[in-house]
């Protein structure tokens, strides 16, 4: 059931979001940023508030979700990048603290972490203007997105989109998705 979380997790922050690292491609279509409405998905007890953003080729992306379930409030957030990371994921809500995920995790090309939040933060969410999400990959180039949160508490508060009617319909749709754009992503690359 984790993995099938962690799964759901990456789809709400938006499986498009293989896409990557803005400052090390050398293409202006990776700032070309598209950024997603939140959105609010659940499934059972576990409810997934995301949003995202991407650019016009890949690997050029991120998103985050905020997820809270029996266990509590977390924060995860997505990175597309060609390589892996050094140090932490960073996030900061408007000119507040910011809240660290120390260990990211890296496959092909997606980096992503998620830290334990207080429900004090998601009502902080509710109230702030913008999250900024920062790590630096093994280049030494920064990777930064600015996400608005104009429409978090309304998502966050609101009603959840429908959940998929069963879980393996939703996966084998993931599957064809990143094997379409694993065949696309070659006509798409970001040069360096």
């Amino acid at each position: 059931m984790k993995r099938a979380l962690a799964l759901l997790a990456l789809i709400a922050t938006d499986s498009a979001i293989l896409d990557s690292n803005l400052e090390a491609a050398g293409d202006p279509r990776a700032t070309q940023l598209t950024y997603e409405s939140w959105m609010k998905t659940c499934i059972g007890a576990t409810c997934f508030v995301a949003t995202g953003a991407r650019g016009a080729c890949n690997p050029s992306g991120g998103g985050l979700s905020i997820v809270t379930d029996e266990k509590g409030v977390s924060l995860s957030i997505t990175l597309g990048t060609k390589r892996t990371l050094e140090g932490a994921i960073s996030a900061q809500i408007d000119q507040g603290e910011t809240i660290l995920i120390p260990h990211p995790q890296c496959n092909g090309l997606v980096c992503y972490g998620t830290t334990p939040i207080d429900s004090g933060l998601s009502d902080r969410l509710k109230k702030s203007k913008t999250i900024v999400v920062e790590a630096t990959d093994s280049t030494h180039q920064e990777i930064s997105y600015t996400f608005s949160l104009t429409d978090f508490a309304k998502a966050y508060d609101g009603l959840a989109a429908p959940p998929p009617k069963v879980f393996e319909e939703t996966n084998e749709k993931l599957k064809e998705e990143l094997a379409r754009q694993a065949e696309e992503q070659k006509k798409l690359e970001c040069k360096e």
